[in-house]
């Protein structure tokens, strides 16, 4: 017998040794495989900070802006005690942050609300006592609400129709009822109505 036969017959005999031992397993490849998950945008749900809430008899929802860059309901609250006077302080019963002293889209609830109060906002008594005030930060003469902060008020809009049973119509602008600009030129108030449009 040659020599390379026998190294043949010596590596056949160690392979099967090394086989039937159970030392050896053939190699198993998993295929790399990548999951990627698109983030999903949703309206925000405001529903699970507002349901807890007692809500009394409201017939209005009345849109404002601040009129201001920036601002959040702690700097309106403290300008409204210190510098109007009064004694619930911000007159909002909401308030929709821009990025600018509060996150983009934050919806900011108020003592108002909370309280079930009056508001201050509209400078007359029937929609001061019968309408909820929301006011998003911004000056929408000089520029336009945030996609965020129309999100947010949509969602909230539509969450106060349902739970105040307030028709479409009775969503109204502060230059509705007042000689105002508010809440500016730029405001696109169709485009909210017909995100919003009930009953």
């Amino acid at each position: 017998m040659h020599c390379k036969e026998k190294i043949y017959i010596y590596l056949s005999f160690l392979a099967s040794i090394i086989f039937l031992s159970g030392c050896y397993a053939p190699p198993t490849f998993k295929p790399i495989t990548t999951t990627v998950k698109h983030p999903k945008k949703e309206a925000p749900y405001i529903g699970s900070q507002l349901d807890h809430y007692f809500v009394r008899d409201w017939k209005y929802i009345v849109i404002h802006h601040s009129a201001s860059v920036s601002g959040c309901a702690a700097e309106f609250d403290r300008f409204h005690r210190e510098k109007r006077g009064w004694e619930n302080g911000l007159g909002y019963h909401f308030v929709i942050g821009n990025g600018c002293g509060s996150d983009d889209g934050k919806i900011e609830i108020g003592g108002r609300w909370i309280n079930q109060i009056d508001g201050a906002h509209a400078g007359v008594q029937e929609y001061n006592h019968s309408g909820i005030g929301i006011c998003l930060v911004g000056n929408f003469n000089e520029s336009y609400p945030t996609a965020a902060q129309m999100a947010s008020l949509s969602a909230l809009v539509e969450y106060l129709q349902e739970r105040c049973r307030i028709p479409s119509e009775n969503v109204i602008m502060h230059r509705h009822f007042r000689e105002t600009e508010c809440p500016g030129r730029n405001f696109p108030y169709y485009k909210l109505l017909a995100k919003t449009a009930r009953w």
